[in-house]
């Protein structure tokens, strides 16, 4: 490439073929006389397609095709076929003058079906907010008809992260949404781990940028007492395997940003506390005649050898792969420092698995096995194809599906049922058959009598206990994590609703006859008004299920057509008068611009969201509902990304002016070495000095340390950073942290 000088057959200035041109010396396959042909075709088109158009960048649009295909042959480990797919993924979306028949016509149906998995949907909706979630079902549907479109759409998907910094914050919050919510898990549940990590890193930098930079400072300090461990590792494992006549590679994995992130605050760790975030892998090449399970046992052998093992933390994936494939023994360690680390001992073959999954064009319908990935997509197909469901139940079910902790547990004939882990003996009877699901009314778990809400641990044997006159209730939802679980019960409420809505338009139109009452719409949505129905189906519902009575029923009729009566005698311009209730204007709304939440007493015009209260001052986002109601959640709420994920246009980053006069909710986790008299500093500290009112005040102590939570209430972020401070400089207090509400 030094000797580079612009080739004629191939479209673009010199950083553009330059750039092109390094997909050969990536890709072996695309080097042939033919394949050259096609990628030097299938580039000229994206080109021509693209031509004058920049990415916000400011860089040429086609140099992003480009990289996508790098991602595609060097992190995905992908062939011909899908680089000419990543060269042409945009050009139906951008250029309205190029068609699905073009492609066909030009590069063949294969092409041209994956090209139109890539596809976003427009305008398929009056209403467009449903547009993300409805994008989302078609690429996902692609997955058993050809795995390639989600591997090529989650290569898209990475270049755009590492290119976020040239969009708008509001965009790159939105995006990051998307990405924690269904790219990042996805990658995660084919095996794409390294793909998976650098999604989630990229999405915590550009979500919570200033807990990025305050983690990326914790792992900075401690960066040479890890290189210090490898080494230690290395120096003390090399004789052991060279004497054993072992090849090998060790190296540190580190955990992503966002998952060592999240588990700090979820288990109130310092990051000091993560063992696993730097895993040592020693990776072996395998002798031909041996199992690479005995060989991993021998290596184990070689490593506890050398190094004391943590009782009980041995872990068998060879035997029982992850279900994205991942195998590896592994075992926590001790090293010189007095903490334990993880190490994971895996073959060459498994540790391309760990990093690449089965994403090789070579296995892709070629394992005379079919592989775990096989496996949990013919697992999702009937999901994947049901046309009942709408969009947003849709994400929200398959979201499920990519959950990759899992528990093994037994039937009482022995047979192994994997579950996802915090599976209840109702996920297990809906794995099952799903009437046994529908009337489970408990279950004997190692011979041990529960409920149907009781959680499973691996290794449980469980026999289900049903009756034909148990039938589900709303609240078994709490009590179940498993899509197949959550899609019956939707399944079985639905169907009771259809009943009662039948049932229910028999005795309103019985009721309606004993009053000889003239039938009209009129009259039915003042009788829908009057019980707080959502809509005509739930009011004839709540008849056929009893919660309107036929007593019930005909007094609504009498005080709806009197109020009727009375009605006709009032002159029109006092039913003007009577209605004319002033509204109070909405706060402005738009999903490209910053919402401002302004402190206003009494109608503050937004709602601060339950689920995880924020504070004045949070980074957090709006959301406006179908009723125009506006709900601000912090950044990082659960609900926050998956709203982000579904219905981006519905959401909008909230700038808060000064609040000093409402009061909100907030709750700090302590904990610290005892003393007495640490309660009364603590609550001196709150309501003294800091003037700060408390909700309530939780400590434990045990064996000289105590741990506990405050509740309180605060203007703002600022008063409550100024009271965290304060509380650090108590002695004997070590740890102070905000946590959810």
């Amino acid at each position: 490439m030094a000797d580079f000088e612009l080739n004629n057959e191939i479209r673009g200035d010199e950083q553009v073929q330059k750039a092109f041109l390094e997909l050969f010396d990536l890709c072996p396959r695309c080097n042939t006389p033919k394949n050259r042909k096609l990628l030097i075709s299938a580039f000229n088109f994206a080109y021509d397609a693209h031509s004058g158009i920049k990415r916000k960048t400011g860089e040429p649009f086609i140099l992003h095709p480009i990289e996508v295909s790098k991602i595609v042959i060097r992190e995905i480990g992908l062939g011909v076929t899908s680089v000419i797919c990543a060269l042409l993924h945009d050009v139906v979306e951008d250029n309205e003058e190029i068609s699905l028949d073009l492609i066909t016509n030009k590069f063949g149906s294969r092409v041209a079906s994956i090209i139109d998995g890539l596809t976003k949907i427009k305008n398929v909706y009056s209403d467009e907010l449903n547009v993300q979630a409805a994008t989302f079902r078609k690429m996902l549907m692609s997955i058993p008809k050809d795995i390639r479109v989600i591997l090529i759409k989650l290569a898209d998907r990475l270049h755009n992260m590492r290119t976020l910094d040239g969009m708008s914050e509001n965009r790159q919050i939105v995006k990051a949404g998307e990405t924690l919510y269904v790219y990042a898990p996805l990658a995660r549940r084919l095996g794409l781990n390294k793909v998976g990590r650098e999604l989630e890193d990229l999405s915590f930098k550009f979500h919570l940028p200033e807990n990025y930079n305050k983690l990326m400072q914790m792992i900075e300090s401690t960066k040479e007492k890890r290189e210090e461990v490898l080494e230690e590792f290395k120096i003390k494992m090399a004789d052991v395997l060279q004497k054993e006549k072992i090849s090998y590679e060790i190296k540190g994995i580190r955990k992503s940003l966002y998952a060592t992130w999240t588990k700090m605050n979820e288990k109130q760790l310092s990051f000091d506390e993560i063992h696993n975030f730097q895993t040592l892998r020693l990776i072996f090449k395998a002798k031909g005649r041996i199992s690479e399970r005995r060989q991993c046992y021998n290596v184990y052998t070689l490593v506890t050898d050398v190094f004391m093992p943590r009782r009980g933390s041995l872990q068998d994936f060879v035997k029982n792969p992850k279900a994205n494939g991942f195998e590896a023994l592994i075992v926590d360690v001790m090293i010189k420092d007095g903490n334990w680390r993880e190490v994971q001992i895996l073959s060459q073959r498994m540790a391309e698995i760990a990093e690449r999954g089965y994403s090789s064009e070579k296995k892709i319908g070629m394992d005379k096995e079919p592989s775990e990935r096989d496996k949990w997509i013919e697992s999702i197909g009937d999901q994947l194809i049901n046309p009942k469901k709408n969009d947003l139940d849709f994400l929200d079910n398959f979201k499920l599906n990519l959950y990759i902790s899992e528990i093994y547990v037994f039937t009482p004939a022995g047979k192994i049922v994997k579950l996802p882990r915090g599976a209840t003996v109702l996920d297990f009877a809906f794995h099952i058959h799903s009437e046994l699901g529908l009337h489970c009314i408990g279950a004997k778990v190692n011979k041990k009598l529960v409920n149907n809400g009781y959680v499973l641990n691996s290794a449980d044997q469980i026999e289900i206990l049903d009756s034909n006159n148990a039938k589900p209730e709303k609240s078994w939802f709490e009590h179940v994590v498993s899509a197949r679980a959550k899609d019956s019960l939707r399944a079985y409420f639905r169907k009771q609703k259809r009943e009662n809505m039948q049932v229910g338009e028999i005795v309103f139109k019985e009721v309606q006859a004993s009053l000889e009452m003239p039938s009209d719409e009129t009259t039915v949505n003042k009788l829908v008004s009057y019980f707080a129905c959502k809509d005509q189906a739930t009011f004839y519902a709540r008849i056929g299920s009893k919660q309107i009575s036929r007593g019930e029923l005909l007094r609504a009729f009498k005080s709806v057509t009197s109020t009727g009566i009375l009605e006709s005698f009032i002159p029109s311009f006092l039913k003007a008068k009577a209605n004319e209730v002033p509204l109070k204007e909405k706060a402005a709304f738009s999903h490209k611009t910053a919402f401002i939440a302004e402190e206003i007493i009494d109608e503050p015009g937004y709602i601060i969201a339950g689920c995880c209260n924020p504070v004045p001052g949070d980074k957090s986002i709006a959301y406006k509902d179908s009723s125009d109601n506006i709900f601000i959640h912090q950044i990082n709420c659960k609900n926050a990304i998956k709203l982000n994920a579904e219905q981006g246009r519905s959401v909008a980053k909230v700038t808060w002016k000064p609040h000093k006069l409402n009061q909100y909710v907030a709750k700090l986790f302590l904990k610290g070495i005892d003393r007495k008299k640490i309660v009364h500093d603590m609550t001196y500290v709150i309501s003294d000095q800091m003037n700060v009112n408390m909700k309530s005040i939780n400590i434990d102590g045990n064996n000289g340390i105590y741990e506990g939570h405050v509740s309180v209430y605060v203007p703002n972020l600022d008063v409550l950073n100024a009271l965290i401070v304060k509380l650090k400089r108590i002695e004997g207090i070590k740890m102070v942290r905000r946590v959810e509400v």
